[in-house]
């Protein structure tokens, strides 16, 4: 019978501190209310958001050309389900952001900074600070601006792809679609790491460490990726939302819209969390090896054994014989 090896040890300690950083996010979170929290954060999103994707689809036509923009926003628009109208109301975001005046980029973005400001007030619920530790709010509007910034360069990058993805789904049946699907969940996931690093490393309240802000935003863009590929199924699905409303299909559309920003943002604030509990992890471990190297600096080298020690091959300590003249 063969004996199972034991794992090594790098990967047992791996494993050790990914459970310790888990339990470590659990206890953050449990101490304040989630679920409260995320509505707050789903406020200031649903002020913001419109705002924000008409700048990043404006800026995105001044990168791309307002014409090929247009082309690649029908593309993407052809992918999306039609059973809800999602096509028509992107459709229409993207007519209105290319058709918007510079005033009116100048008002959305003033609109769009304000998301930031939510952002910040709900990651304080999480942070290890004191309440008065937050930054002011013209300090958190101007952290929010290189958000901004990367929303056409996301979006391009979104754009540019659709055509690819369309192609695929619409020329190899079911397995197209899966593959189309999983591409797209991959890009969004990609896309996303580098406006939730600056999000968790910047925006928020505190200063974790990149490296631990880069872990929350690669966790959390992973489930808010899935999540939007969730809602796109839910989109798809024939059925009247505006049933549970009397029939205000409108209110009905809102209200789901809601609902699934709601989830993103608990999503979003838990990575938050992890965040932090990353960047506790970290911070242990550095001290512990500055600790061990002072340590090692204050004891010195080891002393080589004295050489009337030696080891036999069969591992006994014994004193060097006396050698003897030969005879």
């Amino acid at each position: 019978m063969g004996v199972t090896a034991a794992p090594p040890r790098t990967a047992r300690a791996a494993l050790h501190a990914t459970g310790a950083v888990l339990r470590d996010t659990r206890r953050r979170v449990r101490g304040h209310d989630l679920a409260l929290t995320s509505a707050a954060a789903t406020f200031y999103s649903a002020l913001t958001v419109v705002p924000s994707v008409l700048v990043a689809v404006s800026l995105a036509g001044v990168l791309l050309g307002r014409d090929r923009t247009a082309r690649y926003g029908e593309r993407l628009t052809s992918t999306l389900p039609v059973a809800m109208g999602a096509g028509r109301g992107t459709d229409a975001l993207l007519q209105a952001g290319l058709a918007l005046t510079p005033v009116g980029v100048v008002l959305a973005v003033f609109m769009g900074t304000a998301y930031g400001e939510g952002l910040s007030r709900a990651f304080a619920r999480f942070a290890p600070l004191p309440d008065d530790a937050r930054p002011p709010t013209w300090w958190v509007r101007a952290t929010t601006l290189p958000l901004l910034g990367l929303a056409p360069l996301l979006l391009s990058g979104l754009l540019v792809a659709s055509p690819t993805l369309a192609a695929i789904d619409g020329r190899s049946g079911g397995w197209g679609r899966a593959l189309a699907a999983y591409l797209s969940l991959t890009l969004v996931w990609v896309l996303l790491w580098a406006p939730l690093t600056w999000t968790y490393r910047v925006v928020g309240p505190g200063r974790p460490s990149w490296r631990a802000a880069f872990t929350g935003a690669v966790v959390a863009a992973a489930f808010v990726s899935g999540f939007l590929q969730g809602f796109l199924v839910f989109l798809a699905i024939p059925f009247d939302l505006g049933r549970p409303f009397g029939g205000l299909t409108g209110v009905g559309v809102a209200s789901s819209l809601l609902l699934w920003l709601w989830v993103l943002h608990a999503v979003v604030l838990v990575g938050y969390s992890l965040t932090w509990a990353t960047h506790s992890r970290l911070g242990a471990s550095a001290r512990r090896d500055a600790d061990l190297g002072g340590l090692r600096e204050a004891t010195g080298p080891q002393a080589p054994p004295r050489e009337d020690e030696q080891r036999d091959p069969g591992g006994r300590h014994e004193p060097d014989r006396e050698r003897r003249p030969a005879s």
